[in-house]
């Protein structure tokens, strides 16, 4: 089975069919339907292309396979795509998971469809009974024996976590009882309606010392709870104890994560059914202040409180009437849980020099050596006594919308913003519209690197982006990882709270946090680098560069994480419907080249040793490299590898993932100075098309030596 990856584990091991099953062609009219589940029906058209066994004449594209799902289905269904060979359409198929929302079901390649009898133990119909509805199971084509499902889904949302229906020896079966999701620490109740969602989030929560957590959603002053058989139902303190009964519960510490009603009286309804849960447990049951909620810091896969108004807040703890000694837990005003044994502690060390001491500002409210001494090398005030030191001076400010309340992150004051006017110089990413709100003034922050702090300084830090999330308090970025402190000037960042733009899905999860900054690539102008801190573990940040002051960069992130190392956002080719290009490749080599392979709209010059396939390529499948020259080049602190790419004169580049798209019209081999047409070739997906062109053209025809470059 796999889960969002499109990765499958092989033949299904048959306990729940036999190893050869008694199988017949799909029939509609004995298919099993299961509850919950859309079955849709494909069958290969032209050129490779799906399309509906009642329309044969039109190809489908995801938007119009998410079509034919709304409107036979339920909003809240999974789908199954009968069809052999689905694996050969992930790319098809987990755009169709994104755009519903939901898992999408489909058949490994090298499989066929067909229908045979579940032969469990349960099954008490003869399986010569007409009148007995057949399964819907993938068999490998050669072997003949069983395989299970591959399981797709929403490419933003997608986790190695199980989905809402068991998979298994080929069958698709319903799960039955409470919806449970894992925690590393605990589990998450969901419904239905909730399940995708959820099932993301919980797996971006990371273990926990001494706490056990419990996601759930509130409703009516009550636990809201759902089973499989697609019910839900509002439960008290009492019940939910039940349900949490595996959990070792007394004498522990709960964290619920969950959302408090805006309503008052609901409030204090939940606020009775909380104190039951303790007393029930045994359990100190903590939940963030009433009205506010419980959401992740960011990357840091830890929980954060929040008030009513969305300030951070410390957790409240409920404890049972009976609860011996102290809670092993502190609430921190940073609205984190930590042990006492354990309390996290982040401290900046200076760089050692000659005659200087090591001394370090310890976060947590102590310091090494002389509590009220100014840490040497680093720069930093001396911390007052019983204050919180921090890794940079605090810059005072408020948050637009509220004049006169300071909003703190320990003892680092957000700064004040400014919505600034729509004519103001452009951020960078062309998602990102004018008019939003920046920073007022000057504050320092912290950005998480990859790889070397020294070159993230010198060279700039890897990115597929035009931005860096900056980070208020160094506690809120990623746990282990290395910061460039930076002084941001007026203008240069943007809440993420505040954003007033269409987010692209794929960094959403940097949003929402109350100290979380975006630095785009077109304001770094506005950002300097005042040193590096490497990770030293257990929450301690060491100085390894001294202060720069040198200008904030990015660099193209590792060609793994990118088509052709190119950022995320690039202008694309073709803008709407589809339109023919040219691929250039060698007479003989392996298949087609890792990673990306350049495409021309105008037909090359005929090359001796290479071969001219004419394609037709759907929308947005390409990107545009002078088009994106074009929008990045006024981005001085941004390198590229779009300026080597428009240099070298290649036009469009195509992404390995797009392969699969792309049609195969007509082929060409080089012969006397021109393109001579190989008339044997069919129109097909391009990976398949070229494994046969290259094996099938003679040697004599080639007349170079074999190249596994692209042009």
């Amino acid at each position: 089975m796999v889960h969002g990856s499109g990765r499958a584990t092989g033949p299904a091991d048959g306990h729940g069919l036999d190893r050869v099953p008694a199988t017949r062609r799909f029939d509609p009219r004995r298919h099993r339907r299961i509850a919950g589940l859309f079955d849709l029906w494909l069958a290969p058209g032209p050129g490779g292309r799906l399309v509906v066994p009642t329309a044969p004449d039109r190809p489908l594209d995801a938007r119009a396979v998410a079509t034919l799902v709304r409107r036979g289905g339920d909003a809240a269904q999974d789908v199954r795509i009968l069809a052999d060979d689905g694996a050969r359409h992930l790319d098809l198929f987990t755009e169709v998971a994104g755009l519903l929302g939901h898992d999408v079901l489909v058949s490994p390649d090298g499989s066929d469809i067909r229908h045979a009898t579940d032969r469990t133990a349960g099954a008490t119909t003869p399986p010569g009974t007409d009148a007995v509805p057949l399964d819907a199971v993938p068999l490998d084509r050669v072997t003949r024996q069983p395989m299970d499902w591959l399981v797709l889904q929403p490419p933003d949302l997608a986790t190695p976590l199980p989905g809402w229906f068991a998979v298994d020896d080929g069958l698709v079966r319903p799960r039955t009882g409470v919806v449970v999701l894992p925690l590393p620490d605990g589990l998450a109740l969901a419904t239905r309606a909730d399940f995708v969602t959820r099932r993301a989030t919980a797996h971006r929560l990371g273990a926990s010392t001494g706490v056990v957590t419990v996601a759930v959603t509130a409703r009516s002053g009550g636990f809201l709870v759902g089973d499989y058989s697609g019910t839900q139902a509002v439960h008290g303190g009492d019940r939910l104890a039940a349900l949490l009964g595996d959990l070792p519960l007394y004498g522990a510490d709960l964290r619920l994560w969950l959302t408090w009603p805006s309503d008052a009286d609901e409030q204090a309804r939940l606020r009775t059914q909380v104190a039951e849960l303790a007393e029930t447990t045994g359990a100190t049951v903590w939940t963030p202040p009433a009205g506010g909620r419980a959401d992740l810091v960011d990357d840091r896969r830890d929980l954060r409180a929040f008030d009513p108004a969305g300030a951070v807040a410390a957790w409240q703890a409920h404890r049972p009437r009976y609860a011996d000694g102290a809670s092993t837990l502190d609430a921190t005003p940073e609205g984190l849980l930590v042990s006492r044994r354990e309390r996290q502690r982040v401290a900046v060390a200076a760089v050692p020099t000659a005659g200087v001491g090591d001394a370090a500002a310890a976060v947590d409210g102590t310091a090494t050596g002389d509590p009220t001494a100014r840490p040497s090398g680093t720069g930093l005030p001396a911390p007052a006594p019983g204050s919180v030191a921090v890794a940079s001076p605090a810059v005072d400010g408020t948050v637009t919308g509220d004049a006169t309340a300071e909003h703190r992150t320990g003892s680092l004051r957000r700064p004040a913003l400014v919505t600034e006017n729509r004519r103001a110089a452009d951020y960078g990413p062309p998602w990102l519209r004018r008019g939003q709100q920046v920073n007022a003034e000057v504050f320092e922050a912290f950005v998480l690197i990859e790889g070397d702090p020294a070159s993230a300084v010198t060279e700039g830090v890897p990115s597929v982006e035009l931005f860096l999330a900056a980070f208020l308090d160094p506690r809120s970025a990623p746990t282990g990882g290395d910061l460039l402190r930076v002084r941001v000037g007026p203008g240069g960042a943007i809440p993420t709270g505040v954003l007033r733009s269409h987010v692209p899905a794929r960094f959403r999860h940097v949003l929402g946090g109350p100290d979380t900054y975006l630095l785009p690539a077109a304001r770094l102008d506005r950002v300097r680098v005042l040193g590096a801190l490497r990770s030293e573990g257990f929450g301690r940040l060491r100085s390894t560069v001294e202060t720069t002051d040198e200008p904030l960069r990015i660099r193209p992130a590792p060609t793994s994480r990118s088509v052709a190392g190119l950022p995320q956002d690039v202008r694309r080719w073709p803008g709407f419907g589809t339109r023919q290009a040219y691929a250039l490749l060698p007479t003989r080599s392996r298949g087609l080249p890792r990673g990306w392979l350049p495409l021309y709209q105008q037909r090359p010059v005929a090359r001796p040793g290479r071969l001219l396939l004419e394609v037709r390529v759907p929308a947005g499948r390409t990107v545009d490299v002078d088009a994106t020259h074009a929008m990045v080049s006024g981005l001085r602190l941004v390198r590229t590898r779009v300026e080597r790419l428009h240099r070298a004169g290649v036009p469009l580049v195509l992404g390995s993932r797009s392969y699969d798209r792309i049609v195969v019209q007509r082929a060409y081999r080089a012969q006397a100075g021109g393109w001579q047409r190989i008339t044997e070739v069919a129109p097909g997906p391009l990976p398949s098309a070229v494994a046969g062109l290259q094996s099938a053209v003679p040697d004599r025809a080639a007349g170079a030596r074999p190249s596994a470059e692209p042009t």
